[in-house]
C-alpha cells in the first residue's frame, strides 16, 4: 500500500522531504551526543550488563524512560513496577501523539505504527515545527518521508550515542554537568514553536510546574507539568479567541 498522489512541481535545488529530515535529525543527534553519552555511562554504571543497557534504547527510545527502567530492575523491581513506570515517565508522547495525528491522516495505517514508535521529544519538534509552517503544503507523503527521514536518523544516532556511553562511561569526568544537555537541547528545539500566547503560556505554566513537582515519584512531577500546560494553554487560546 502506498499513498498516491500528485506531487507539485519543486525546484530542482530544492531537497527532498527525506533529505530535509533526515538533515533535521542529524543536528539533533549532535545535539544530543553529550546526553546520550551520559545516559549510557549512566546506564553502564546501574550494574544491570552492559548489553542489557544498551539494548534498552531500541527497546524504549527515549532517554527518560530508559533511564528509569534500567535503574529499577538493577534495584531489583518486579518487572510490572518497570513498565508501569517507564510508561508513566513517556505518558507525554500521549500529548504529542494527538497533536500531530491532524498531520497523519492520509498516512496508511503501517506507517502510523511505525511513526509511534518513533515518537519522541525531538522528532516530535521536527515535525510539529515543519507542518505548522505556512508553507507546508499539507501533502501527506511529503509529510510521511520527512518524519521517517528524521524519526530513522534519530534512532540510528540514539543507539550509536548511548552505546558510545556504555563504552567509554568510566572515562567520562564525574564533575561534568552533561545531565544539563538533554533539556537545554531540548529548550532550543522548543523556542522556535514559541509563537503565540498560547504557546508561551503552556510552555512557561508547564515548565513551573514540573520543577515545582520534580520531588514526586515515577515521574509524576512531568504529568502534573503536562496537564498544567496544556490547561494554560487553552485558557490563554480562549482569550485570544
Amino acid at each position: 500500500m502506498t499513498i498516491t498522489g500528485h506531487l507539485p512541481r519543486r525546484s530542482v535545488a530544492e531537497p527532498s522531504a527525506l533529505t530535509q529530515g533526515v538533515r533535521g535529525g542529524l543536528s539533533v543527534v549532535l545535539a544530543y551526543v553529550p546526553f546520550g553519552t551520559a545516559l549510557g555511562a549512566a546506564l553502564a554504571h546501574t550494574g544491570v550488563s552492559a548489553l542489557t543497557a544498551w539494548s534498552s534504547s531500541p527497546l524504549l527510545f527515549g532517554g527518560a524512560a530508559q533511564l528509569v527502567a534500567v535503574q529499577l530492575l538493577a534495584a531489583g523491581a518486579p518487572a510490572g513496577v518497570v513498565v508501569a513506570a517507564a510508561m508513566v515517565v513517556n505518558a507525554r508522547l500521549l500529548l504529542y501523539s494527538a497533536s500531530l495525528a491532524p498531520h497523519a491522516r492520509g498516512w496508511p495505517r503501517r506507517w502510523r505504527w511505525l511513526g509511534a514508535y518513533l515518537l519522541v521529544d525531538p522528532v516530535y519538534a521536527l515535525a510539529v515545527g515543519r507542518f505548522s509552517r505556512s508553507d507546508d503544503d499539507g501533502d501527506p507523503a511529503r509529510r510521511l518521508r520527512f518524519y521517517l527521514g528524521a524519526g530513522a536518523t534519530m534512532w540510528v544516532g540514539w543507539l550509536a550515542i548511548t552505546g558510545l556511553g556504555v563504552l567509554v562511561g568510566g572515562l567520562l569526568p564525574a564533575a561534568l554537568p552533561l545531565q544539563l544537555a538533554a533539556p537545554l537541547t531540548f529548550l532550543v528545539l522548543l523556542l522556535p514553536m514559541l509563537t503565540g500566547r498560547a504557546a508561551a503560556a503552556a510552555a512557561v505554566v508547564g515548565g513551573l510546574v514540573a520543577l515545582a513537582a520534580s520531588g514526586l515519584p515515577l515521574g509524576l512531577g512531568l504529568l502534573c507539568g503536562a496537564a498544567a500546560g496544556v490547561g494554560a494553554g487553552v485558557l490563554a487560546g480562549g482569550r485570544d479567541a
